[in-house]
């Protein structure tokens, strides 16, 4: 039996694994296609936004310095000369003395300054009456404002989301410059394994890690191939992980313990290296690395929870690293509310749910923390990390929690 001392710690595990790691090459796609993609190079802006100076309101363009006197008592009184719709293209002037009727978002005339609303003045058959002076600038957005020609918009390795897509739409961006996503093949490994949805026979359970770990790298920014579940044999799981080769990594679960039919670290060693085994974290001790048919390989236990664990740690950050984006998830100090042993010198990584109150992020165990068990693992908002070096966590003390999703404030 392994001594702990001769298991990798998490921290070394990961420096192995990510040196093997680089950021894709690049890949131009429609804007449309780009929600959740990570840019590839900064994006600067092409043309100021606005493009123009332009009325925030719907009222009448004018010239400030002809208000300077106006009061309810002083009214002032300009004729309207024109009048301007958004997505006008004429090259409109008003001179002193005179306004112009114009809609939110249309050009401002040459001569304006400024824009009083509609609800702020008198109007009259032919023109309107100002009771109160208008500053220069008011109620105009000038050209500009939001972004200046040049203005670097994005920078290389932002997350595309809805509003960074209206930026580059507003700037005339039809496609965008991002990293490829890396292709991930899932092996799911155990003959008691079937699929759901089939009649479920004694001795059988369904197999939950594929559906998890696609979803998992789908949502790291990855694109997953799920293989139909490999038999326990070495032929058999020979035949899957070469047919695996094809994309940027693999990951497997199960398979790589000590158990009579774990082959999987004997047919990566026969088909490529074994770069470690076994590491000392928990859930998750028996995790594998290495190459086999020249495609790297991260082996994850057959236990859901030490499988998700273990991809939160190894895999998921490999997904950012080769999208060039930040690797690890949030951290937040949170306050135990309850004692939570850690026996066996590994660090642990306890499920937790949070919550928020008097000012201060929560943790509490999201239920056992068997490795076996999903229920808990689906309630968990995230990771609450326990050193090597402590035996228990007491309540109301303060740990470090990866953070999977915030609770409602």
């Amino acid at each position: 039996m392994a001594k702990l001392a001769d298991l990798l710690s998490a921290d070394e595990a990961q420096a192995r694994i990510f040196e093997n790691f680089e950021r894709l090459e690049a890949e131009m796609v429609p804007l449309r296609e780009a929600r959740a993609r990570i840019l590839a190079s900064s994006v600067s802006s092409n043309l100021s936004v606005p493009p123009f100076a332009n009325s925030s309101m719907d009222g009448f363009a004018l010239v400030s310095g002809d208000t300077a006197r106006a009061s309810k008592n002083n009214p002032i009184t300009l004729p309207v000369t024109t009048h301007i719709a958004a997505g006008s293209a004429g090259e409109a002037r008003i001179s002193r003395g005179t306004c112009a009727r114009i809609m939110t978002g249309a050009p401002l005339p040459a001569g304006a300054d400024a824009v009083v609303p509609f609800e702020e003045v008198i109007e009259l058959d032919q023109g309107i009456e100002v009771v109160a002076p208008v500053h220069a600038g008011a109620c105009v957005r000038p050209a500009g404002q939001d972004v200046r020609k040049g203005q670097e918009l994005l920078a290389q390795g932002t997350e595309l989301a809805a509003s960074q897509l209206a930026l580059l739409a507003s700037t005339g961006n039809a496609e965008v410059l991002v990293v490829r996503r890396p292709h991930v093949t899932i092996l799911s490994t155990g003959d008691e394994l079937i699929s759901p949805g089939l009649p479920l026979e004694r001795g059988q359970i369904y197999n939950s890690n594929s559906p998890m770990l696609t979803a998992a790298v789908e949502e790291a920014g990855g694109r997953a191939q799920s293989l139909q579940s490999a038999e326990d044999s070495v032929s058999g799981l020979t035949v899957a992980l070469r047919s695996a080769a094809t994309s940027d990594l693999i990951v497997t679960s199960g398979g790589a313990s000590v158990g009579d039919h774990d082959h999987m670290k004997d047919v990566v060693a026969t088909h490529g290296e074994v770069g470690f085994w076994r590491v000392r974290v928990r859930p998750g001790k028996p995790l594998l690395f290495g190459k086999v048919f020249g495609k790297s390989i991260i082996g994850l236990p057959g236990n859901p929870t030490s499988a998700m664990v273990t991809f939160e740690l190894f895999v998921r950050p490999v997904l950012r690293i080769m999208l060039g984006a930040a690797p690890f998830r949030p951290v937040i100090q949170a306050i135990v509310e309850e004692k939570i042993d850690n026996r066996g010198g590994r660090r642990t990584f306890a499920r937790v749910r949070l919550s928020y109150r008097d000012g201060a992020f929560r943790a509490r165990l999201a239920g056992a923390q068997d490795s076996a068990m999903i229920h808990p693992l689906a309630a968990a908002d995230g990771l609450l990390v326990m050193p090597e070096d402590r035996d228990e966590m007491g309540a109301g003390e303060v740990g470090s929690v990866q953070v999977w999703r915030l609770p409602p404030g």
